[in-house]
């Protein structure tokens, strides 16, 4: 699955190049946003993967938790989305809202681990 991700985004970024666009595709190009990028590309795959297993419990039990993980993983998406935006210079932002999404992700996935483990107690 990450090698799908990687040839895809390598197969891609060569098609975008077009001569108007020649300095957004060469800061594209560079390491750290392929990073970034890969991360957003994975962060998305766990947040329909998340949604999916959401809607099999069907308000059971483990629905909080994994609602907490649905939630940690549209904030981490935000948060990868803001950063690219930065790299790219679509914008710049005087206070680090990547770096607080990242938090808030973080204590979502902690949340909705100790929902699930409550759960299985």
């Amino acid at each position: 699955m990450i090698r799908k991700f990687f040839l895809f985004t390598l197969a891609v970024v060569p098609m975008l190049s077009d001569k108007a666009h020649a300095s957004a595709i060469s800061s594209l190009a560079s390491i750290p946003v392929m990073i970034n990028l890969i991360i957003l590309i994975g962060a998305i795959a766990c947040l329909i993967t998340a949604i999916k297993l959401f809607t099999l419990v069907k308000g059971g039990s483990l629905a909080r938790g994994w609602q907490f993980l649905v939630i940690s993983f549209i904030t981490l998406a935000f948060g990868q989305m803001f950063v690219l935006a930065e790299k790219l210079g679509w914008f710049a932002l005087t206070i680090d809202i990547a770096g607080f999404l990242y938090l808030v992700t973080v204590i979502f996935w902690l949340i909705g681990l100790m929902q699930t483990r409550r759960v299985f107690e």
